[in-house]
């Protein structure tokens, strides 16, 4: 299999994407020309978060604690391209959740 790029990356920036609705299923997009390594999350809910790209359910968010329990958690690091959106539902009143990421510039 030959596999080819379509450009270089170049770090540009730290990004934390913040919100505290109850759902926000496309909350950001990633800007043109950029990528994002998404490397975790951070939230004050002990409800079961689930996150969203390109507003479609992907996996839960929080961690499971039982042995029982078949819910999938999703991992961390993941990488979108330009133009994809992340978002989350879950949280209850008074609560948040904040992404970490790496913002990238395509460079052709």
């Amino acid at each position: 299999m030959m596999l080819s790029a379509q450009g270089s990356l170049q770090f540009n920036n730290v990004v934390l994407l913040e919100g505290n609705q109850s759902t926000c299923t496309t909350c950001w997009t990633v800007p043109a020309g950029k990528v994002w390594k998404v490397t975790s999350m951070s939230t004050n809910t002990s409800n079961l978060a689930t996150l969203f790209v390109n507003n479609r359910q992907l996996g839960f968010l929080s961690q499971i604690t039982t042995q029982s329990d078949s819910r999938w958690v999703y991992q961390f690091p993941f990488w979108l391209p330009s133009g994809a959106s992340i978002g989350y539902s879950g949280l209850g009143s008074n609560q948040n959740i904040t992404f970490f990421a790496l913002e990238f510039n395509v460079v052709p």
